[in-house]
Parts: C-alpha cells; structure tokens; sequence
C-alpha cells in the first residue's frame, strides 16, 4: 500500500475502506442514485507532495486529485489516462508517450491554470530527484542518467527523460524493461506544472531546492494544480478532509460522485460505523467480530454482508536483525539481549517461531473464522502479480521452488494456513538449542494500546500460540504503546537504530509495478525499504550489520535478486528466478508471511465492482472515479451476481 508508493500500510486497521453516502442534493426522497459519498480516515495528510511522500496515508487522499499517463479501469486493466497511447523499441529501453491533448490543470478554487504538456512530467522528475523523493528508488536505476545526477555527476539535461514537443514524451532507460509501462502508474512519474512550482517560493526552483522556503505540496488545497477527478476543498486535522468534483476534468462522465467527505475516526469506537449505518447515514460499514453482538449482526444482515476482495498488500512478521535501542523492553541484562540477537540471526529458531504462531487465531481477532482464512498470505508478494507465458501463475512457481527448498509439499496459495505446526516447531527449538540458542527466548513485540482493543487482542493472540506451543520456550512481550509511538519507530522511521522491537509486525507492502521486483527489492541490502524495519543500515556501512546480512542469509537472498533482475529478455526466465528468491525467504525463515491487507464483512450501497481495481501502483482502493452508489443496501445476491459477471470481464 508503502504502496506506498511504496507505502507502509498498517496491518491491523479495521477495514480497509467503509465508505458513506448521502442524498443531499438529489430530488424527492432518494429516487435518484447518492451523489455525494462519505468515507473515514485514521491518519491526517503530512505530504500532498506527490512526487515525494512515500505515505499510503498521503496517497490515498491525493490520488483522487491527479491523472498519470495511463490507469487501471475496473477489471485492473491499464487502460490511457494522460497519455492515449504509448509504444516501447524492440528492447524496451525506450518508451515513447503520446498525450491526449486539452487536459487541463485546474486551481483550488477550479480555475483552469494551464493545458498539460509534456514538459510537465519532465518538470516533475526533476521536482522528485531534487528533493529527494521517498520513491525516487523506483525509477533512479531505471531512467538514464537519474542516479548520476541524484549524485552530482550529471547535468539535469542528459537524464533520460524528454519533451520530444507538447504531446509527446520519452524516457530512454538504462537496460530493458518490458514493465516500464506499469511505473507509469505510480505518482513518482506524475507531471507538475514548473510555473505554477515556482510560484510556491524560491526554493522550488529546479536545480535549486531549498525545503524551508518552498511551499510546493504542503497540506492545504492551494499548495498544488489538480488534474484529476477531485479538488481538495477541506482538510481540518483530526477532523475532515473534504473534496469536490473537478468540473474542468477530461473524463468527467466517468465521475460520479460530485462530493466525498472523509471524517476522522480514532478507533476506539469499534461500534462507530455500523451506528452511523443503522442511523441511515452511512451506507457502507464494516461487521467486526470484536463487538460481543457480532453473531447477531451476521444473522441480521446475512441477506446482505458480503466479503472485502482480496488485495495485493502483504504483511508478516519482521525481524530485528541488530537491535540497537532498548527504551521499551522486557530484557534485563545484556546476556538476555545477546541471546536473544543470536536466536534472531539463526534459521531454527526462526522457523520454530513460523511454525508455533498461530495465524488463524490471530486474525479472527478482527474477522470472522472464514474470511480470517481467506485473508492469509504465504509469501512476501503477490501470487497474481504476473504469470508466465504458459499461464502458471506466480505463486504457483514460488510454490514450486519452496517444496523443493524445504522437502515439502507445502501450498503457498492464499487462503491456506500453510505454516501451523507446533510439532515441527518444538522439533526446530531442539536444533536451535543445538546450534548454541539458551532457551526460553524472549522477544519484545510493540502492540498499539490507546486505539482499538483489536491490537491488543491480536498481540496476546500472539503471545498466546506461540508460548503455548513452545512449552514456554519462546516467550512474548508485550510492549504496550501509543500509535504515534509505533508509527514513528515502525514504519515512518527511517533510521534503524529507532527499531525499538525484536519482532514487528505493522510492516506491510503493496506493489507499485507489475514485476516480482517491487516486492522483493523491499530486502535489498543495499537499499531496500525493509532496512530500517529489520533493524539494518546498508550493507558496506558497518561490520556487525554486514555479519548480520550473512548469517540471516539477506546475503543470499541478494545474490538471487540480482540473478533475477539480470534477466531482461526473457520474461518467464525472469520470474523463475525471482520466485526462488522469494520461496529462499521464507524457507529460511527470514521474512515470516502472515496476511494480505484486512479483510472483512461489508453491508454497503456501493454498487459492486463500479470503482477501480489494481493489483499494483497508487491506491486504487481509495479511489472515487468510477465509482456508483446506490438507495438501497447492496444484496449478496447483487453482489455475487456483479462478481461473476466482472470475472468474466462484463
């Protein structure tokens, strides 16, 4: 979700999205379908700088104000947005962008400011390399010359991107990419009008940033143009975020909703959208299994209450490989710490933990049992983020090189709780004992306390299964803190040394492209967005981080991505090898699979299968173009029934 863009998505929210709507503005008593949509949020905007935030708490609201070149449609086709067409050479080093022409950039207030031009997406790279974009790590490798002038050792001009005329854009590319296409999804790609940049202070200027004295992005409605379906109208911290729809907008019969509310809810209300449902306000809501009522609200709305789709974003359990801080811990000597890093930095005990912890359970804490099941994921990607020529799917092939590494039939497929095995587990425990790991093992985990009581219960959950099933050899402790506190040392934290944790599980991650590489590149040890998770700077940096790439086997795991991504020219040969990554990952236990984003029973007016859909990019799953409301509760029949028909592509 980082999809972030590569945004960091918080595992245990409830419901992804619950949304509301209202008949204000239509005629008589709502014979007309609902125009005007409400929605909830967690988390305030920090960042409406798109080409620089990396937060999926920032794209999900901004997304709705800006087009790229191309979007998925509802089926998660890409289809032309910005751009009408585009075309690779033969080797796909050179991509070429044909612009539609009369798409406006509009103002706050919905004037029209200027038509986009190509130029605008050059401007708008410059813009992210200059301050240092949090996403710029997609593409810097990939456009010629980026890195080069991100370091100092090349001018702006002979970077690989080009206005070739008004309407026509180019990038040349530093070696092959077949899926350069799909980058273009992703808001590090998105154009800025370069007047309108330099009208927010001096320091936006191109080739001359200076954060302190540029306004460009700040979170208020005039700090960027919009070219997308909304304009931001209202955002109140901690209150409202409010938007319109954009009247000058270039597919403007494809907007529907012509208003969207999003109200701040802290959680600790697990009650509040059912209530504001029942009180015929809201028109979507999710069912929790916390509420002590839960059954009776399933056989209230057992003719309407259907599950959340599956998603691509995936969480698990990381683990701290060189802890370096401890505020908030249960360790009380520094024997105890030791012990505990040794245990991290050995497989056994690794995969004594994987086997002991029991998902199932874990998860019915905020879902039903079957869709608890439904939601489980068994890799650390997305089992349909590409197939092979042949028609296997990914996570077939990294089913297939994870029997072979582990001697096992095990099915990585979604759905199936492919781990649980407390017999296996104390069999492991032996042979970390024997590998020199002095039982019992204690690891601190961070558990959020101050906003839902579904943390709290996920975490003694945890603890739970795992002591349980390892005779108490390995034990849990619970580090009950605030979510600013976890936000700011999980995943908004940058340096690793601020990894207050041996074991994390609020880290997530949603492709931002269509190749195995936007996930598995998050545990590259040079540069990935896992480091400052799993407790490490970059490899080169410093001699116990580096023994700790070795022992933990990340050493490994970079040879193989970097065979992987070595493969240019034959895209099956390509995903092969980096389902043996992926399937190495998880054999040696150094990245735990848990879940796909949450999952849950909706009762909603949404009609079904009317908004976007996208297995990678910006986060499709906040967005309003598309989308249709409807008077009535939507039927599990309705819904089953559109489902069908959308996997048929109707």
């Amino acid at each position: 979700m980082k999809k972030l863009l590569k945004a960091f998505l918080c595992a245990a929210m409830i419901l992804g999205i619950a949304g509301c709507s209202s008949n204000e503005g239509n005629a008589g008593n709502g014979s007309e379908a609902p125009t005007v949509y409400n929605n909830f949020y967690q988390t305030d905007v920090d960042n409406m700088d798109y080409l620089v935030t990396d937060k999926a708490t920032d794209s999900q609201v901004f997304n709705n104000f800006l087009d790229g070149l191309l979007e998925n449609d509802r089926y998660g086709n890409i289809v032309p947005s910005i751009a009408e067409s585009y075309e690779s050479n033969e080797d796909a080093t050179v991509w070429t962008f044909h612009l539609r022409q009369g798409v406006n950039w509009v103002t706050a207030t919905g004037e029209v400011y200027a038509e986009v031009k190509a130029q605008d997406f050059v401007t708008g790279l410059h813009h992210a390399a200059d301050f240092s974009s949090n996403t710029l790590n997609l593409v810097q490798d990939t456009i010629v010359n980026l890195d080069a002038y991100v370091n100092g050792t090349a001018e702006w001009e002979e970077v690989g991107v080009k206005a070739l005329d008004d309407y026509t854009l180019e990038y040349t590319l530093t070696g092959s990419t077949p899926y350069f296409h799909t980058m273009s999804l992703y808001s590090i790609l998105y154009p800025i009008n370069e007047d309108f940049l330099n009208s927010k202070g001096a320091g936006c200027a191109l080739g001359s940033p200076d954060k302190n004295s540029c306004e460009f992005g700040t979170p208020k409605a005039d700090s960027i143009l919009y070219n997308g379906p909304f304009i931001l109208t209202t955002m109140d911290a901690k209150s409202k975020i409010s938007m319109k729809a954009n009247e000058n907008y270039w597919d403007l019969d494809n907007v529907h909703i012509t208003e969207v509310n999003l109200f701040y809810d802290d959680g600790s209300d697990v009650y509040s959208n059912i209530k504001q449902f029942e009180a015929g306000v809201y028109a979507s809501a999710s069912l929790s299994p916390v509420w002590e009522d839960y059954d009776s609200y399933v056989e209230k709305y057992k003719d309407n209450a259907y599950p959340t789709m599956p998603n691509s974003s995936s969480f698990g359990i990381n683990f701290n490989f060189n802890r370096k801080i401890y505020e908030d811990t249960a360790h009380t000597t520094d024997a105890e710490k030791e012990n505990t890093r040794n245990a991290i930095l050995n497989k056994n005990f690794r995969l004594a933990l994987l086997h002991a912890y029991g998902r199932l359970d874990y998860l019915k804490q905020s879902a039903s049992e079957d869709v608890s099941i439904s939601m489980m994921r068994n890799m650390n990607n997305v089992p349909t983020i590409v197939t092979k020529s042949d028609g296997t799917t990914y996570g077939q092939l990294v089913t297939k090189y994870y029997q072979e590494l582990t001697g096992t039939d095990t099915n990585l497929d979604d759905g199936i709780d492919a781990f649980y095995n407390p017999e296996l587990a104390l069999e492991y425990i032996e042979k970390a004992k024997a590998d020199g790991i002095q039982f019992p093992v204690t690891l601190d985990v961070q558990v959020i306390s101050d906003d839902s009581p579904i943390y709290v219960n996920r975490g003694n959950s945890m603890k739970n299964s795992i002591e349980t099933n390892t005779n108490g050899q390995i034990l849990i402790a619970l580090q009950m803190e605030s979510s600013d506190d976890v936000y700011n040392t999980c995943f908004y934290n940058e340096d690793p040394a601020m990894a207050d944790y041996d074991i994390n599980t609020f880290s997530g991650w949603g492709p931002d492209y269509g190749d195995p590489k936007s996930f598995c590149d998050v545990f590259d040890i040079y540069n990935g967005s896992y480091l400052h998770t799993i407790g490490l700077y970059p490899y080169g940096t410093n001699a116990e981080d580096d023994a700790a790439f070795e022992q933990s086997g990340l050493l490994h795991y970079q040879e193989l991505i970097d065979a992987a991504d070595a493969i240019k020219d034959d895209l099956d040969a390509r995903y092969e090898a980096y389902a043996q990554a992926d399937a190495y990952l998880v054999a040696e236990g150094i990245y735990l699979p848990q879940q796909m984003q949450l999952r849950g029973m909706l009762v909603s007016k949404i009609v079904p299968f009317t908004a976007p859909y996208g297995v990678y990019g910006i986060c499709y799953d906040y967005s309003y173009k598309y989308m249709e409301l409807q008077n009535d509760i939507v039927t599990v029949e309705q819904y089953n029934a559109a489902k069908a028909a959308w996997e048929k592509g109707e």
